[in-house]
C-alpha cells in the first residue's frame, strides 16, 4: 500500500503500518484541508466526467444539434464541433479537465471523433460506477477495460477496409461522411467536392503535405463562389501596391512572371530612434538627396537586373522604390508574411535573400501567372500556373465573416480526415456498426475470461453501444429498436450494418459511402480508455498547498508520482 501527502513531499512504499503508527502520521495532514475519500471521491469524478459529456452529447452525429455559445465580451459562436465547444467553455474540475484532455488529444490526432471520445469516456465511467456498486476493485476493473481496449484494436484492424485514394467516389464517401451534419445538403456536398479536389491537386506518392494549401475566406458571397486555385492566394490587405506617381499604374496581370523575394525592407537605413535629419548647410541635405536617390536606384537596378518581374518583400517599402518599380513595370508587394515568403519559395522556386543586395537571377523562381484580383471587398495576388508546384489555395465565399470562419473549421476537419484516408487506405463503416459490432466481440470474449475481468470486459461492450444509441436517438429514431435492428441485421451476417440517420433506417453502410478512417477510432477507443481508467484508480482527491519549493525536494518524490498544476484545483490521489 502507497500514501502520497501531498505538501508534505514525503512518500511512503510497501510499509505494512497499522494502529498506533497510522495515527502517528495523521497530524502530518492539517484538519482543516478539504478532503474526499473513497466512494465519495470516485463519485465526485464521475459526476463531473458525466456532466461534461452531456453538454456534447447531443451533438453527435449528422443529425445532432448545434449549441449557442457566448463569450463575457458578448461574441456568439455557434457549432456543433466538440472540440470546439469544449476548448471555449471554462473548466473547474479536475475530472472534467481530464475529459477535456481526451477531446483536445483527439482533436490533435485526427481532428475528428472528439465528442465520440468524450461519450465513450463518460460511458465507461458510467459502467464504472455500477461495477464498484456491486463490489469490484477498481483495479480489476482497469485490468477489464485494459484487456477490454485490446481487443478492440485488434477487432478493428482485422475489419478494415481498404480503399484506392485515388478513387475520387469513395474519398468523397469519406469527407461527406465527416461533413453531414455540419453544413447543410447540397452545400454539405459541395464543400466534400473541394476538400476531395484540393487534396488530389496536392497529393504525391500517397502523401499529403498540408503546407501545400492556403486558406482565404473573403465574406460577401456564396458557398458556391468558392473555389480551388493552382497556386498561391495573398491576401493584400495588409500588403500595399499602391504607387505615389497618379500616372503610374502597376500591371494588373503578368504572364510568365519572374519572381523575386525579399526578407528585408527596401528603405534608407537611418540610425534606430532618430526620426528627422539635421543640415548645417544645403549642400549637406542635397548630398543626403542625393544619396538616397543612388539607393533606390541601385535598389531598383538589383531587382530589375535579376530579371523579376514581381518582388515580395517581407518588410515595407519606400514611396520612391514603388515609383521607380513601377516604372519599370514591376509589381512590387510589401509586408508579405513570412510564411507567405516560404510558401512563394516552395511554389515558384524562388530562395528568398536577406538583403536586396544579395538578389541575382538564380534566386529568382517562375510562375506561369500572377494577378491581382479584387475579390469583394478584398484584393488578392494570386501567383499561379507554377511548373512543378503542388501549392494550392481555397477560396471561401460566405455571406458572413462567422460563416467563412465556420467554413474554414469544417474545411480543416475534411482535410485532415482525407489525409488519413489517403495516407493509410484503412477506413471501417460508419453509423454505428463497428460499435455494435465491437459489443458482440467483447461480450463473446468475455466468456472464455475466467475472472472478474469478465464483468469489465462486457461493461465496455455496452459503453461502446451506447454511441449508436445516441445516434439514433440524436436523429429522432427509437434508439432500443434501432439498436435491436441492427444487432439483428449483423448476426445475420451483415456486420457492416448500422443507422443511416439521414433516412431514418437500417442500411448497409458501405452501400450508403458512410465511412470512416480506421485511425479515428483507434484513437477514440485508446484516449477513452486511458482516461477512464486513470479516474476509475482515484480514490482520494485533496486540496493541496501551492508547491513552492518544487526544485529542492524533486529528488525525494517517487518517479512514479504524478505532480500536475491544476491552478489551485483539488487534484486527485490513488492507491
Amino acid at each position: 500500500m502507497r500514501y502520497v501527502f501531498v505538501g508534505c513531499h514525503h512518500v511512503l512504499r510497501n510499509t505494512s503500518m497499522v494502529g498506533s503508527n497510522i495515527q502517528q502520521l495523521r497530524p502530518a495532514v492539517n484538519e482543516t484541508t478539504e478532503r474526499l475519500q473513497g466512494r465519495d471521491a470516485q463519485d465526485a469524478n464521475f459526476s463531473a466526467a458525466k456532466a461534461l459529456a452531456e453538454i456534447v452529447r447531443t451533438t453527435l452525429g449528422p443529425r445532432g444539434s448545434d449549441k449557442m455559445l457566448i463569450t463575457t465580451d458578448g461574441k456568439v459562436v455557434v457549432t456543433n464541433d466538440g472540440a470546439s465547444i469544449l476548448d471555449r467553455i471554462a473548466i473547474e474540475h479536475p475530472a472534467a479537465s481530464i475529459v477535456a484532455e481526451v477531446a483536445e488529444t483527439q482533436a490533435d490526432s485526427t481532428k475528428d471523433g472528439t465528442t465520440t471520445a468524450v461519450i465513450l469516456t463518460s460511458e465507461l465511467l458510467r459502467a464504472a460506477d455500477a461495477l464498484l456498486e456491486q463490489g469490484l476493485h477498481p483495479t480489476t476493473i482497469a485490468d477489464g477495460y485494459r484487456l477490454a481496449a485490446e481487443r478492440a484494436l485488434e477487432i478493428l484492424q482485422k475489419e478494415t477496409i481498404e480503399i484506392d485514394p485515388h478513387d475520387t467516389n469513395r474519398l468523397q464517401d469519406v469527407v461527406h461522411t465527416v461533413i453531414t451534419g455540419k453544413w447543410e445538403g447540397t452545400d454539405a456536398q459541395f464543400l466534400a467536392e473541394l476538400a476531395v479536389e484540393t487534396v488530389q491537386a496536392i497529393e504525391h506518392d500517397e502523401t499529403i503535405d498540408r503546407r501545400n494549401i492556403t486558406r482565404q475566406a473573403v465574406a460577401g458571397g456564396g458557398y458556391r463562389d468558392s473555389e480551388v486555385i493552382d497556386g498561391l492566394a495573398i491576401d493584400l490587405e495588409s500588403s500595399s501596391t499602391s504607387v505615389v506617381a497618379p500616372e503610374t499604374e502597376f500591371p494588373r496581370q503578368i504572364e510568365d512572371a519572374t519572381i523575386a523575394l525579399v526578407d528585408d525592407q527596401l528603405t534608407i537605413e537611418t540610425v534606430d530612434g532618430l526620426g528627422t535629419v539635421n543640415f548645417d548647410t544645403p549642400e549637406q541635405r542635397q548630398a543626403f538627396l542625393d544619396y538616397e536617390d543612388e539607393v533606390y536606384e541601385r535598389y531598383v537596378a538589383t531587382i530589375a537586373d535579376a530579371g523579376a518581374d514581381v518582388v515580395f518583400c517581407q518588410k515595407s517599402i519606400d514611396d520612391p522604390i514603388r515609383y521607380l518599380l513601377a516604372r519599370e513595370d514591376i509589381l512590387c508587394v510589401e509586408r508579405t508574411r513570412k510564411d507567405e515568403l516560404i510558401k512563394l519559395g516552395r511554389a515558384t522556386g524562388a530562395q528568398y535573400v536577406g538583403t536586396v543586395d544579395q538578389l541575382t537571377s538564380t534566386d529568382t523562381g517562375q510562375a506561369g501567372l500572377v494577378e491581382r484580383r479584387s475579390i469583394g471587398n478584398q484584393e488578392l495576388a494570386i501567383v499561379a500556373d507554377c511548373s512543378d508546384s503542388k501549392q494550392v489555395s481555397i477560396l471561401l465565399r460566405g455571406g458572413t465573416k462567422h460563416i467563412n470562419e465556420e467554413m474554414k473549421r469544417v474545411l480543416d476537419n475534411c482535410l485532415n480526415i482525407l489525409k488519413l484516408a489517403i495516407e493509410t487506405r484503412e477506413v471501417l463503416p460508419g453509423g454505428g456498426a463497428v460499435e455494435v459490432m465491437l459489443a458482440e466481440d467483447l461480450r463473446k470474449h468475455a466468456e472464455g475470461i475466467g475472472k472478474r475481468e469478465q464483468l469489465a470486459i462486457e461493461a465496455f461492450g455496452d459503453a461502446l453501444e451506447a454511441l449508436p444509441r445516441m445516434l439514433a436517438q440524436n436523429a429522432g429514431m427509437d434508439p432500443i429498436d434501432a439498436l435491436i435492428d441492427v444487432r439483428h441485421r449483423q448476426h445475420e451476417g451483415n456486420v457492416t450494418a448500422g443507422l443511416d440517420v439521414l433516412n431514418g433506417e437500417i442500411g448497409d453502410m458501405i452501400a450508403t459511402g458512410v465511412l470512416e478512417p480506421l485511425a479515428v477510432k483507434q484513437r477514440a477507443v485508446t484516449t477513452a480508455y486511458e482516461a477512464a481508467t486513470m479516474l476509475v484508480r482515484i480514490d482520494d482527491i485533496i486540496a493541496a498547498a501551492p508547491d513552492t519549493d518544487t526544485d529542492e525536494h524533486h529528488e525525494e518524490h517517487d518517479s512514479n508520482t504524478l505532480h500536475t498544476d491544476t491552478g489551485g484545483y483539488p487534484w486527485s490521489i490513488g492507491h
